[in-house]
């Protein structure tokens, strides 16, 4: 009897023991229905990402066969009369009388032409230069030096002195605002809207043979202004430190 007495557990501590028991089966339930959930999302999440990832496809083969549907195009034109591009150059609207001071200043190292008649494509060979769109000309080995330049910052910053050439570069601003950092800074002349959508568009197809994931490109493509403007410092500077240097000269 005493070993039996022994055995028997106490009324109180078994029903809370039950209640212990009960509980956890119930957080138990709530745990299993939280995991059904979240499986659930995950697969909707995975429809997602790989619905997107179709589009993606989807827009970079339409590119690439728009860009193919181009070149045929060029090709039957080739096929017909012969476009002389350099009579075309020639033959090409000249700019606005109060335009061509800033033609002429900015043709240091990139030529403008006004958009011929017939559109061009982009990235066309012809007498040593590439063309970038929209009638801006570069040097041709300058431009394929361009293609092996290592991150975004020094290809924006090269691309931009070839177009621009170092002697406007140093003379203008991004966007024509005075600095903030000096009370007493006169603004510069802004940039050609034009041409910096041209750096854009050549930055936007470099990056596209990277990747093709729109938000990595556009935050990318943010920093065009910035790299730019650094590129006018480091001019500005490096000509102050050639005036400091030729002035410590001439007193010697």
């Amino acid at each position: 009897m005493d070993s039996l007495e022994e055995a028997v557990v106490p009324r109180a501590l078994y029903e809370e023991l039950l209640r212990n028991y009960q509980q956890q089966q119930e957080e138990m339930r709530h745990l299993q229905q939280e995991l059904e959930r979240t499986r659930r999302q995950l697969v909707q999440q995975a429809k997602k990402l790989k619905e997107y990832g179709a589009l993606v496809s989807e827009m970079k083969e339409l590119r690439d066969l728009n860009r193919r549907l181009q070149d045929v195009l060029l090709l039957r034109l080739g096929s017909g009369p012969a476009i002389d591009l350099e009579k075309v150059k020639s033959e090409c609207l000249e700019p606005e009388p109060e335009l061509r001071s800033t033609f002429s200043e900015e043709a240091n190292t990139s030529s403008y032409y006004p958009a011929p008649a017939p559109v061009m494509d982009k990235y066309i060979l012809d007498n040593g230069k590439v063309h970038l769109g929209s009638g801006i000309w570069v040097d041709e080995e300058k431009w394929h030096q361009l293609q092996v330049t290592q991150g975004d910052s020094k290809y924006t910053k090269n691309l931009a002195v070839m177009i621009w050439g170092t002697d406007v570069l140093k003379n203008r601003s991004v966007t024509g605002v005075a600095t903030k950092k000096k009370k007493d800074a006169v603004p510069k002349p802004p940039l050609s809207p034009h041409k910096l959508s041209i750096v854009r568009e050549c930055l936007y197809d470099r990056i596209a043979q990277e990747t093709v994931d729109e938000t990595e490109i556009a935050q990318r493509l943010s920093k065009v202004n910035k790299y730019i403007c650094e590129k006018i410092m480091d001019i500005n500077k490096s000509c102050k430190n050639e005036e400091r240097r030729e002035a410590k000269y001439n007193l010697q």
